[in-house]
């Protein structure tokens, strides 16, 4: 279900001008030409200028939408169902070199013309 509501989402954004956002800093923005779920990741193909690059987020424990925007959920709150046990469990592991989403949120925007 949830699937089928994060495509549907995206896919408003089709040939438009879009950028991703995390921590308050733009990591990325263009037109976005294509969008596919590849496992565990949301893959999206933006052209920027006179190139096409692709760009690939992992796939998120929660999301919503509102005006505009999508706010992708990596916080370790929402993967653990904010369950203490599991969520101290959680914080305990460790991870060589982290995504630099873990544990935060993002947010891809559209942006106006």
């Amino acid at each position: 279900m949830i699937h089928q509501d994060i495509e549907r989402s995206i896919n408003h954004f089709l040939l438009k001008e879009i950028a991703f956002i995390t921590n308050q800093k733009t990591i990325k923005s263009g037109k976005l030409i294509l969008f596919c779920i590849k496992d565990f990741y949301l893959v999206f193909t933006l052209s920027i200028g006179s190139t096409k690059k692709v760009f690939e987020l992992p796939y998120p424990f929660n999301f919503r939408t509102s005006n505009k925007r999508i706010y992708l959920d990596y916080s370790i709150k929402t993967f653990t169902h904010n369950i203490p046990e599991i969520f101290n469990l959680t914080k305990l592991l460790t991870v060589k070199k982290p995504n630099k989403l873990f544990n935060s949120y993002a947010e891809i925007v559209e942006l106006s013309k």
